[in-house]
C-alpha cells in the first residue's frame, strides 16, 4: 500500500516528525506546485517521500480526466494557481491501476483535505482518507 500525499498534507507536514517509510509518495506534480514556495522545498524532500515520476500512461489518463471534468472548476483550477496537481494525481492513480507495470499492482490510498479532490477520487474508486495512516 502507497499513500500518495496531496500538497495541503504535504505543507501540514513540514513542521514534524514523521517516520521515514517508503509507503508514502506524491507526484513530480505535486512537488512543482510546491516550487511557488522555495523555501519548503528542501524540507519537503528531507521528509523522505518518493517522487513518482509521470509518464506517458499517466499524461493519457490525464487526457481522459480532463476531458470527462473539465467544467469541474472546483477540481480543476488551472489558472487560480491552486490545486493545480490534482488531475494529476487523480491520473497517476487511475492509470497505475488500469495499466500496471508490474505482476502485483500497487494499491493506493490518496492522503487529501482536499473535498473536490476527493469527491473526484471516489467516482472512480479510489480510497481516499484525510490523515496519514
Amino acid at each position: 500500500m502507497k499513500y500518495l500525499l496531496d500538497t495541503n498534507i504535504i505543507f501540514s507536514l513540514l513542521n514534524k516528525q514523521i517516520p521515514k517509510t517508503s509507503s508514502f509518495c506524491t507526484t513530480e506534480d505535486v512537488l512543482e506546485e510546491c516550487e511557488d514556495h522555495k523555501d519548503r522545498t528542501p524540507k519537503i524532500k528531507a521528509l523522505g517521500i518518493e517522487i513518482l515520476e509521470i509518464k506517458k500512461k499517466h499524461l493519457e489518463k490525464l487526457k481522459e480526466v480532463l476531458s470527462e471534468h473539465g467544467d469541474n472548476f472546483d477540481l480543476i483550477r488551472l489558472y487560480s494557481g491552486k490545486g493545480k496537481a490534482d488531475v494529476g494525481i487523480l491520473s497517476y492513480i487511475l492509470a497505475e491501476r488500469d495499466h500496471c507495470d508490474t505482476l502485483f499492482p500497487e494499491e493506493y490510498t490518496l492522503i487529501t483535505k482536499d473535498k473536490p479532490l476527493t469527491d473526484i477520487a471516489k467516482i472512480y474508486g479510489i480510497k481516499c482518507s484525510s490523515k496519514l495512516p
